[in-house]
């Protein structure tokens, strides 16, 4: 991870109330500590950068091969060879969806350091060998030397993205910008497998249109990070730029090719981040000189009705099914639905949603660390009082039916993404204790 952006660490919602004072005031000037000390702490936040990005990578990993291993259905043996029949559908879903890998690799490295392209491209190909594998045991899933190629190839342009970038960005405002360790940045990182899962779990158009709920979120949270920590260092287009990047690499799978679609929520996008730029800044113009800035509760109680919209929808879907009728069962759908792959990209996109069920709770209870423990059975309850509300209006809907398999695999997402914020509120304070050093 990126180092040494003030701004960022100064008003993030990762640390403690009593670690630090408003960003508007300054940080107190410790006495002047040793050298051993300050390597110390260079040591402390270096480690913390590496475990908040191994994680962040892990878990982009594991939802591609979620993605393109559904609906985990495997032979003994190998049922069948390479494929060469490809399409531009299949080369552009590949290419976006390993580009976050390579950006985020190429992230988390320190700053300054030439991009290893090579490494990264190793890093795209053994993460696709390990699928094209797998694939072999899947009678529903084809292995291609086409799909090696382009995810590997993927990876690098997403490396590329981030390096070419930094280098239009002077000094550190990229890394202001893009870093894990700015506040509620780690919800829009989460926010893009998310929308993946929407699209390959809509079989029909009409649930398509769910993609707007997280779209909107991440447009709402990017614009007012923009105007609450960075806007002041960088070019007006930064924002524009990084919305609709962001748009693209999310909604081209979410979309599910529907170009208007498409079209018409990155425009969306582009304007609620612009607006809630605009907003952020007015708000924090007025506010009183020596006061708090911190903006990520208000950011989160702004933007969560529309997530709870979505995840009521989405959980619910197709709302005109549900008859008075209640049905529960152990397994993932009830034992006379088909175990379609819409059905499994459903159930999984569920799951995906609480890991920021899990994030969020934690952003609103997670910062005194006096209470770790207290906080953590708060939030492992509050996603499990969600999910099982959930569940019980599933319950009259027959294709599915409650699950407690569904609610079970929901709560080790829940504490999934307790424990990425966890990884960022640390590393942000080893941050702030570098910078004090």
């Amino acid at each position: 991870m990126q180092a040494g952006n003030t701004a960022g660490i100064g008003s993030s919602g990762g640390m403690a109330r009593d670690d630090m004072a408003p960003v508007t005031a300054p940080i107190a000037t410790p006495p002047a500590a040793t050298s051993p000390t300050r390597r110390l702490f260079r040591r402390v936040a270096d480690r913390t950068a590496l475990r908040l990005g191994r994680a962040v990578l892990a878990y982009l990993g594991i939802m591609v091969g979620i993605i393109t291993l559904a609906p985990f259905r495997f032979a003994s043996a190998p049922v069948h060879g390479l494929s060469f029949v490809w399409t531009w559908s299949d080369l552009v879903l590949n290419l976006v969806m390993f580009a976050p890998v390579g950006f985020v690799y190429q992230l988390t490295r320190p700053r300054g350091v030439a991009p290893d392209l090579g490494r990264v491209f190793l890093l795209g190909l053994a993460a696709s060998s390990a699928i094209e594998v797998a694939q072999l045991f899947s009678p529903l899933r084809y292995p291609s030397l086409f799909d090696l190629a382009t995810n590997s190839s993927g990876a690098v342009l997403g490396a590329l993205a981030y390096t070419r970038l930094s280098q239009r960005v002077p000094g550190h405002a990229a890394v202001q910008r893009l870093a894990l360790e700015l506040p509620l940045m780690g919800l829009v990182y989460l926010l893009v497998p998310l929308c993946w899962l929407i699209g390959f779990g809509s079989e029909e158009e009409s649930r398509r249109v769910l993609v707007l709920g997280p779209a909107l979120m991440a447009g709402g949270i990017l614009g007012t990070v923009h105007g609450a920590v960075v806007s002041r260092t960088g070019p007006g287009w930064w924002l524009a730029a990084t919305s609709l990047g962001w748009s693209l690499v999310a909604l081209v799978p979410g979309g599910r090719g529907d170009l208007p679609l498409v079209a018409a929520t990155s425009a969306l996008v582009v304007a609620v981040a612009v607006s809630c730029h605009l907003a952020t800044r007015r708000v924090l113009q007025g506010a009183p000189a020596g006061g708090s800035r911190r903006f990520e509760v208000p950011t989160l109680r702004r933007v969560l009705p529309v997530f709870a919209a979505y995840l009521t929808l989405s959980a619910l879907w197709p709302l005109g099914d549900a008859d008075g009728q209640w049905r529960g069962t152990l397994a993932l759908t009830l034992a006379d639905a088909t175990l379609t792959q819409g059905t499994v990209f459903r159930a999984l996109e569920q799951v995906a949603a609480f890991t920021l069920v899990g994030y969020m709770a934690a952003e609103f209870r997670g910062r005194d660390r006096r209470r770790q423990g207290a906080v953590m059975l708060q939030v492992v309850a509050w996603c499990a009082v969600v999910s099982a509300l959930l569940q019980a209006a599933r319950g009259f809907q027959p294709a599915t039916g409650a699950s407690l398999l569904l609610f079970l695999l929901t709560q080790v997402a829940s504490m999934t993404g307790h424990q990425l914020y966890v990884l960022q509120r640390d590393h942000v304070r080893a941050l702030l204790q570098r910078q004090r050093a």
